[in-house]
């Protein structure tokens, strides 16, 4: 057994289709489907099942692919644990960041990062926060910026900051100076009520700013009269700048993503908040680079 054998199962197993994971592994078609067959004859044990066009792993599949991923997870962090040894000299980091976060985010972390490390080779993937998860759990992120409550306990965190939730309305809207003074707080305070009458942003269930604000309506037994359910911030924020609804937002999606005719409320003298995290596999081991990263974005934030 090799770690190349190891990763071209993998590779199979992720793309279930022969063509695309001979491409993600630099090889031919042929070649894959010739070693695949080779490994399983050597193994006398079927690994995959052919269904249509696609490779479904059998349950003797399942087993090699799950102590495949956890060898390659071995592995990765010996190699961390050298590469500090070498001084950080060289080495790689696999990146997950919610697509929405990496627009602003990135561009301020990823310079001051570079320039201290300028051999470690950055992979950034974007996705939303279940499939980062996931991500990490079979080893192919070495850290991701998430949100509370994390769906594994098999998942470790580090909380980077708490970020607050508003009500964001256009400022043309006829409500915009119904407010009050609230002590404390950045944003003036103002009456869910008022807005009965309007039309609400709403992210979806399965994102965190979405499963706050479906509370916060129940919590306050309000039923907006209509909901437009949108997965992107950036669209539901230019929607509110028109005065076609309004909607509720992270303060650092507020600061960073550029929308001017805006104005943000809080709705209640409780905080609405989530922990933005960065997560990682429990026990796992960090490199010194890992480390400086997660300091650069605590900087920035």
């Amino acid at each position: 057994m090799d770690f190349k054998e190891l990763n071209y199962v993998i590779a199979l197993a992720d793309f279930q289709q022969m063509t695309k994971a001979a491409e993600q592994l630099f090889i031919s078609q042929p070649s894959l489907s010739k070693y695949i067959k080779t490994l399983e004859d050597s193994l006398g044990i079927k690994l995959f099942n052919k269904v249509g066009n696609r490779f479904v792993l059998t349950y003797a599949g399942e087993c090699y692919v799950e102590s495949a991923r956890k060898i390659l997870n071995i592995r990765a962090e010996l190699d961390a644990k050298l590469s500090d040894i070498r001084s950080a000299d060289v080495g790689r980091l696999n990146i997950g960041v919610p697509h929405t976060r990496a627009s602003y985010l990135l561009p301020l972390v990823l310079p001051r990062f570079t320039v201290k490390y300028p051999k470690i080779q950055l992979n950034i993937f974007e996705d939303n926060v279940k499939v980062l998860e996931d991500a990490l759990l079979n080893g192919k992120l070495d850290i991701a910026l998430l949100m509370t409550p994390l769906s594994s306990s098999t998942l470790d965190y580090e909380v980077l900051n708490v970020e607050n939730i508003y009500l964001v309305i256009c400022k043309d809207h006829p409500m915009v100076n119904c407010s009050i003074d609230l002590p404390g707080s950045p944003y003036p305070l103002i009456d869910l009520n008022l807005f009965k009458n309007d039309t609400f942003i709403l992210s979806y269930h399965s994102q965190r700013i979405g499963q706050i604000a479906y509370k916060v309506l129940a919590q306050m037994n309000f039923i907006p009269s209509s909901i437009y359910r949108i997965q992107s911030f950036i669209t539901a924020l230019k929607l509110v700048e028109v005065n076609s609804g309004v909607c509720f937002m992270s303060e650092f999606h507020i600061k960073h993503l550029a929308c001017n005719n805006i104005t943000p409320f809080t709705i209640s003298k409780e905080k609405l908040s989530f922990e933005l995290v960065v997560g990682y596999r429990k026990g796992s081991y960090l490199s010194k680079y890992s480390k400086d990263f997660i300091s650069i974005v605590k900087d920035v934030l």
